[in-house]
Parts: structure tokens; sequence; C-alpha cells
């Protein structure tokens, strides 16, 4: 592996030869995230630790890595169909869908969640979004709105409902 200046540009290039696999996605990745923290610099004054952003770039390496192996587990079918085609179908009289989400902020020390239910119809039955002073792991936020959600859907004698992470 090599590191140097490129002659055409300002930035720098990384020439991988000999590197395992994992040892060029957690590089790239660092890569990705150094740019990603240069741009906070400069365009909203923060400043993080080197240790923090090789940190994060670590964690998203490994939370892609588990993505994709749910994923694959989950959908029973190999990754060479992702990058198909996938169409939107209405769903059927009767069925329900609920969509939720979850992000975290190590440098704030904050969650967000959020969820919505729809009907067949698109129409918006129910939904939340909301923010804590307390950090917790992503999947752990996701199952916050999944159980309002899940409240909600008992309260509005939900029972049909398609559930979306």
């Amino acid at each position: 592996m090599e590191f140097g200046s490129a002659s055409e540009s300002k930035g720098i290039y990384v020439e991988v030869r000999s590197a395992a696999l994992g040892q060029c996605c957690r590089i790239l990745t660092i890569a990705w995230c150094l740019w990603f923290h240069r741009n906070l610099i400069v365009w909203k004054q923060t400043d993080v630790f080197a240790a923090e952003i090789v940190a994060k770039a670590d964690r998203f390496l490994t939370e892609w890595k588990d993505a994709r192996a749910v994923f694959t587990r989950v959908q029973r079918f190999s990754m060479s169909f992702v990058n198909s085609r996938v169409d939107w179908e209405k769903l059927v009289v009767d069925l329900f869908k609920c969509n939720v989400g979850a992000a975290s902020s190590f440098r704030l020390g904050c969650s967000s969640f959020s969820a919505i239910i729809w009907d067949h119809n698109s129409t918006c039955f129910r939904g939340c979004s909301v923010t804590i002073n307390t950090m917790w792991e992503v999947r752990m936020a996701e199952l916050l709105a999944i159980r309002e959600a899940l409240s909600w859907m008992n309260t509005l004698n939900v029972a049909n409902v398609v559930l979306e992470s």
C-alpha cells in the first residue's frame, strides 16, 4: 500500500496493491470520515479528535457489514440481486405499514427516533419524531420507535401491519 500526493490535485491518493480486503475497507472508510469531518470543520467549525474519527469509521464499517449480512439473511437471496430494480407496490386493503428510523450522535450525546403508520391509501394515521438526551445504540433507538408504534397500533385496533426499519 502506498500513500502519496496526487500530482494533478491537492488531495491525497491511496494506491492499494497487496493489502487485505479488510484493511482496504478500513483505510477507505477512515479516509471518507476524515473528509467528512474536514468539511464539518470548514463549514460548521466543529472539532473532533482524530481517535474519535477512527472509532466512528470502525463503527460505521462494522454496522455496514452487519446490515449487509442481516439483509441477505432476512431476504433469503444473494447480494447479487441488491442492485436490481425494486418497484413500489401499493398496500392491500386492511394492511397498514409502519416505518421506523433512528439516529444517534456521539458528539451531541443524544439519539432520535421516528415512526409513522400509513394505510393502503397512503393516509398517515399517526407519527412522531423524538430526540432524547441519552446516547443509545441506533438499534436500541429503533426499538424505542417500534415500541411506540406498537402502542399506537394497540390503541387504534390495527392488526395487520408491515414493519419497515
